[in-house]
Parts: structure tokens; C-alpha cells; sequence
């Protein structure tokens, strides 16, 4: 039963660990979108530097507003991935504290076996007459 639930510590900690680098790499695809969005943005307004068109200003307003969702779900990712790190550290140090329990656990049941198949030491013979002391 406790090396089952090493086990499961450990197997936590490392699907903890896989989900984090799973968000780390969805929301490192839509801060890259993201900058895409931007740098479009810039050329829309650039465009519109150059032709005082309205329509022009209204897709930029447009083109911020998607890089504003984009990277409020980059957000979310990222908190995932937070989470996923602080799960795997956290997992990792219960697999290692367990362990260190089983160990003692172990040294324990191996301490009592000796004490059981010891035999009994002899008694020491106390000194029923105390000498007083020179001073």
C-alpha cells in the first residue's frame, strides 16, 4: 500500500508536470498570434496615417479587439500552467516525503526485529554499599 502511493505521487507529479508544458506551449502559440495581431494593427494604422479612411480605423479597432481576447485566453493558459507547476512540485515533495516515511517505516520494523531476537542481556550487579567520599 505505501509504495502504491509513492507511486501514484510520483505519477501525479509527472502528468502535473506534462499538462504544464501542454499550457505552456497553447499559450505560447496565442502570444505569437497575438504579436501577429499587433504588427497588423500597426500597418492598419500606418494605412490610415496615409488615407484618413474611417474604415481603416474601424478594422484596427477590430484587429485590437481579437489581440485583446487572444490574450486574455493566453492568460488563462498561462494560469494553467501556474497551476500545473505548483501540482508538480507539489506532488514531487509528497512522493519524496512518503518514500522517507517508508524508509523509516523499513529501519524501524528491522530495529524491533533485532530487539526481539536479541537476548536478554545479563543485569548489572549494583553496588549495595556506597563508599563515602575523601574530602
Amino acid at each position: 500500500m505505501r509504495l502504491f502511493s509513492v507511486t501514484t505521487a510520483v505519477f501525479v507529479s509527472l502528468l502535473s508536470a506534462a499538462c504544464a508544458v501542454g499550457c505552456w506551449y497553447r499559450a505560447e502559440l496565442l502570444r505569437s498570434e497575438a504579436d501577429w495581431l499587433l504588427e497588423r494593427s500597426k500597418a492598419q494604422a500606418s494605412e490610415y496615417a496615409r488615407s484618413l479612411d474611417d474604415t481603416q480605423a474601424a478594422q484596427q479597432l477590430e484587429t485590437f479587439a481579437k489581440r485583446r481576447a487572444v490574450l486574455e485566453r493566453a492568460h488563462v493558459w498561462q494560469r494553467g500552467q501556474e497551476l500545473g507547476v505548483m501540482v508538480a512540485v507539489l506532488a514531487a515533495a509528497c512522493a519524496w516525503m512518503l518514500r522517507m516515511l517508508r524508509r523509516l517505516n523499513g529501519e524501524l520494523d528491522e530495529a524491533a526485529g533485532e530487539l526481539e531476537s536479541a537476548p536478554a542481556a545479563e543485569p548489572v550487579p549494583v553496588r549495595a554499599a556506597i563508599r563515602p567520599s575523601r574530602s
